[in-house]
C-alpha cells in the first residue's frame, strides 16, 4: 500500500478500516447471536456504518484532490519557488509503516513563488523522506487562479539516511 499523500488521506484508511471492523463485528454477532452486555451486537454495525461513511466521503475529497495535483503537473504552469528558511515540518505524531526499527513520519516543506507580481505560499503534500533546506523546487500553478498549487516532489533535493 503506498504511503498516503495528506492528512485527509490518511484519516480516510483509518476511519474505512475503523468502520469494517464495527460493521463485521456487528453482523457477525448478530448473525452467531452472540450476547453482549449492555446492548446488541447490531449496536456495532450502527457505530461503523457512518465510520465507512465519513471514511469513504474523505477517501472521495482526497481522490479528487490528488486529481488536482495531476492536472496542475499535465496542463499548469511551472513556475520557480523558493523554500521558506525554517519552514520544513517534520510530522513526528503522524506515522505510516516502519522502516525496520523505526517509524515512517512523513514531512512538509513551505514555498513562496511569484506570479503577475504577486507572491503566493504553498505547503507541500507529505513527503516521506527529510528535504533539504536548499534549493529551488518547481511549483505548477493555474494561471487563471494561481492560489491553485503544488509543490513538485520530485523537484526537492532530499537527505541522505
Amino acid at each position: 500500500m503506498k504511503p498516503p499523500k495528506s492528512y485527509e488521506a490518511l484519516l480516510s484508511c483509518l476511519l474505512l478500516a475503523l468502520g469494517a471492523v464495527f460493521t463485521l463485528v456487528g453482523l457477525v454477532g448478530n448473525a452467531l447471536s452472540i450476547p453482549v452486555h449492555n446492548g446488541d451486537t447490531q449496536d456495532f454495525a450502527l457505530f461503523g456504518l457512518p465510520l465507512l461513511v465519513f471514511g469513504a466521503g474523505l477517501l472521495l475529497w482526497s481522490r479528487q484532490r490528488e486529481r488536482g495535483w495531476e492536472r496542475l503537473r499535465a496542463e499548469g504552469q511551472a513556475v520557480p519557488g523558493k523554500l521558506v528558511p525554517g519552514a520544513v515540518r517534520h510530522h513526528r505524531y503522524v506515522s505510516f509503516g516502519s522502516d525496520g526499527l523505526h517509524k515512517r513520519s512523513p514531512w512538509t516543506v513551505l514555498c513562496i513563488y511569484r506570479w503577475e507580481n504577486r507572491t503566493y505560499s504553498v505547503r507541500s503534500q507529505f513527503l516521506w523522506s527529510p528535504p533539504r533546506e536548499d534549493g529551488q523546487p518547481t511549483i505548477y500553478i493555474d494561471p487563471l487562479h494561481p492560489t491553485r498549487a503544488w509543490i513538485d516532489p520530485e523537484s526537492l533535493q532530499y537527505e541522505r539516511t
